[in-house]
């Protein structure tokens, strides 16, 4: 870090190899997950879980994170109403709210 930026350590081949093989070691059903682009398979020190077909390198947290990326597009779909009429996307909150205090 004392040596290098930020910017070349991120563009430095050693970086461009990490990603490559993180994702090269995902098991199939990751690479086969409908929210695979938004967890990338999470950090390989949490892949220590077996796959539905028993193969390693699921990760630990994999259920939480389809929930969570399965529970947010409505949400993401709103705010980016709420952008592009030119309001804050945290009036997602307001709207949030009045449906929970019905």
């Amino acid at each position: 870090m004392l040596q290098q930026t930020i910017a070349e350590m991120v563009d430095s081949p050693q970086q461009q190899v990490f990603g490559e093989d993180k994702f090269k070691q995902l098991p199939a059903q990751c690479r086969s997950c409908n929210v695979l682009k938004a967890c990338w398979g999470g950090c390989p020190k949490h892949r220590f879980m077996l796959d539905a077909s028993g193969k390693p390198g699921l990760n630990y947290l994999c259920a939480g994170y389809q929930r969570y990326f399965r529970h947010l597009p409505p949400y993401l779909k709103a705010m980016a109403d709420l952008l592009a009429h030119g309001r804050p996307a945290s009036d997602i909150m307001q709207a949030h709210l009045m449906v929970v205090n019905k």
